[in-house]
């Protein structure tokens, strides 16, 4: 792997964020199981125009400046296991993305968490500082509490990015011509596909007050969002979901393949 490649993933990460971040907060609002957020019924739009109304549109913003600063580092690393896993795969792009998904939550389960809550934290009107918030967050729960929701995290990034870079791998083939927006933004969306139900627990773990939690494991979250939603309240955000992972991985995945184009050919 060239020592050049994990800027390429840093780079990705950062330009991801930016595409994506209004988009994101509304899917974890949509997602999660606050009372003010699960009250709004209907798509996305519902829940916008809920946002818009009663905190104004920079609500859709919070938490972006850790998740710009941060999410760096979480491609930085994915990008990085997954080129170096490939040769132990026998270039297998499932079993790579599977390997890497997998070992890179435990860099990519803290910023989460703190993602999460700030996306929601704006319900009471308490716009703490980031690094106040998180401070606040390892004093009351230690450590462990930014690893809250990491086994529904690691069972998603296992199977989504198996097929994320599956998807795209096959899309960038000679024969197969993709142009690179279009085969991230569709593996983006086979992401997803595959992995909504956990995802939808995993947020809900993630969102929840870590320091009295509702759920202390992803199988009661399960069946809760079951028992008050139905089979399909496991697919609650899906339409935001899918179009936020479009955008967001056309243009992660365009921008790491322009950058590691660009650093190959000039060696």
């Amino acid at each position: 792997m060239s020592p050049r490649a994990p800027l390429a993933g840093a780079a990705a990460g950062a330009c991801q964020v930016l595409a994506e971040h209004p988009l994101d907060s509304l899917k974890v609002r949509m997602q999660s199981r606050v009372p003010y957020f699960a009250a709004v019924h209907g798509g996305p739009l519902p829940m916008l125009h809920h946002t818009v109304r009663r905190e104004g549109a920079a609500a859709l913003l919070q938490g972006l400046t850790p998740r710009l600063l941060s999410y760096s580092a979480v491609k930085l690393s994915l990008f990085s296991l997954y080129e170096a896993a490939r040769p132990f795969c026998h270039g297998s792009a499932a079993a790579a993305g599977a390997l890497a998904g997998a070992a890179n939550t435990i860099v990519s389960c803290p910023h989460d968490v703190l993602k999460s809550q700030l996306q929601v934290r704006v319900l009471s009107g308490e716009r703490a500082r980031p690094l106040e918030f998180a401070l606040s967050l390892a004093r009351a729960g230690g450590p462990l509490a930014f690893y809250s929701g990491l086994a529904p995290l690691i069972v998603r990034d296992s199977v989504g990015y198996a097929c994320l870079f599956s998807v795209f791998a096959w899309g960038q083939r000679e024969e197969n011509r993709c142009p690179a927006w279009l085969s991230g933004g569709l593996a983006g969306v086979a992401f997803y596909l595959t992995t909504l139900p956990v995802d939808r627990v995993k947020t809900v773990l993630m969102t929840q007050n870590l320091n009295n939690p509702t759920y202390r494991t992803a199988r009661e979250a399960w069946n809760d969002i079951v028992q008050r939603e139905g089979f399909l309240g496991l697919y609650r955000g899906c339409s935001v979901t899918l179009l936020r992972t479009f955008v967001g991985q056309s243009v992660s995945l365009t921008v790491y393949s322009v950058l590691r184009h660009m650093q190959q050919r000039t060696g």
